[in-house]
């Protein structure tokens, strides 16, 4: 027998003394490489901020540097000590500090969608260490006014006008909206949209005015229609005559029929209905002498408006295949909300369309014989269910 030979059980004794002597050297050589290391957005600020130069967020490179950027714009502002952010304002309008990202050289910021019509033009950027101004510009948006989505609400109600920067012109405090010269209750202003109230009472024919003033401070008021019943090309119908080709059934209904509590129009409207296969053509054609409507220049400048309602079941989309024509010229399709179609669920809602398309042999004189022809001609199996009012020639 080899009595030089270990047992197994001395060889494993001998290996686990190893392992755990070189186990005990090794945790003497453990370096942590995390001591005295701040996170760059933790980092001290050693002194007041200082703001060296400002980018737009999609330069990652900081090629090139901005002096003025729009609301709503996510900028970097390059600089030091830029931590620990207690405010930064654009033209004295604070940034939500929940959307700002600090790393002690740099922070990303959004400009603030809204403005003060103050000209300070400087950005303010303010830490526990003092503040930093840096001179940079946010323009100042211009105020659009789109339209009333029913000129024929009922006063007493409230209509919805479109645009842009509503928000911004802050309507109902630094700007008005006056309803015949005497001020009314705004309400829900958005950036596209502001609810506005009409006071019980209010005739038709009435003005809608909004005021406001220019970030130069100069006063501008423009004005809207509510319930134009001047110049309807067909009033009550009286005297129009009203032909039809096709399997289309229209009527000739008053306020109480389409039961809809949130407008009254005040005249009779049509009521199409039917079904259609894809394709099928149907004409309505409208004539009577042509009133005085008081077209004055270029055709260009007017366009058709009417109201319309659809029960929710049968929104009206470019399928629908509505088109018009005056006079037998060429033929305007109708492309409800530029594709997006339009259900009205049961109120009437304001239509604008360009008149010249559909006007290529021109408008008849005041007293002389016009026919408006309706066409439906649907690119596919379609139930119609919808009503049109009030159909008026209006400059644009």
């Amino acid at each position: 027998m080899n009595h030089n030979r270990l047992s197994l059980k001395a060889i494993t004794t001998l290996l686990a003394a190893a392992t755990l002597s070189i186990s005990l050297v090794a945790c003497d050589d453990i370096v942590d490489y995390n001591d005295n290391y701040t996170p760059a957005d933790q980092m001290a600020n050693t002194g007041a901020p200082e703001i060296k130069a400002v980018y737009n967020i999609s330069d990652t490179a900081l090629n090139t540097p901005i002096t003025q950027a729009e609301i709503g714009t996510m900028v970097r502002i390059e600089g030091k000590n830029l931590n620990n952010v207690k405010s930064v304002t654009f033209n004295t309008v604070a940034v939500d500090l929940t959307e700002v990202y600090t790393a002690s050289t740099y922070a990303n910021v959004r400009v603030p969608e809204t403005l003060s019509f103050e000209h300070v033009n400087k950005i303010e950027y303010t830490t526990d260490k003092g503040t930093a101004s840096f001179d940079f510009v946010v323009p100042f948006p211009t105020l659009t006014i789109g339209s009333i989505d029913n000129e024929f609400a009922n006063a007493g109600g409230y209509v919805t006008i479109s645009g842009a920067n509503f928000d911004v012109y802050k309507f109902g405090s630094q700007s008005k909206v006056l309803v015949n010269g005497m001020e009314t209750t705004v309400s829900d202003v958005t950036k596209t949209s502001m609810k506005v109230h009409i006071p019980e009472g209010t005739p038709d024919n009435s003005v809608i005015s909004l005021q406001w003033n220019t970030s130069d401070g100069i006063a501008k008021t423009a004005e809207l229609p509510f319930r134009p019943t001047k110049n309807l090309l067909y009033g009550d119908f009286d005297g129009v005559q009203i032909s039809k080709d096709g399997s289309v059934s229209v009527d000739v209904e008053g306020d109480e029929a389409t039961s809809t509590a949130s407008s009254a129009l005040g005249h009779k409207h049509l009521h199409f209905t039917g079904d259609f296969s894809a394709w099928a053509w149907n004409t309505i054609d409208l004539s009577c002498n042509m009133i005085d409507a008081g077209i004055d220049g270029n055709i260009d400048d007017y366009v058709l408006k009417f109201e319309i309602l659809n029960t929710k079941d049968h929104p009206l989309t470019e399928a629908t295949g509505l088109k018009f024509n005056f006079n037998w010229g060429s033929e305007y399709s109708w492309n409800p909300d530029n594709g997006a179609g339009i259900n009205t669920f049961g109120n009437w809602q304001t239509v604008t369309l360009p008149l010249a398309p559909m006007a290529t042999k021109g408008i008849s004189e005041a007293g002389k014989w016009q026919t408006l022809r309706i066409i439906l001609q649907p690119s596919a199996a379609y139930t119609a269910d919808f009503c049109i009012g009030n159909m008026r020639i209006v400059k644009k």
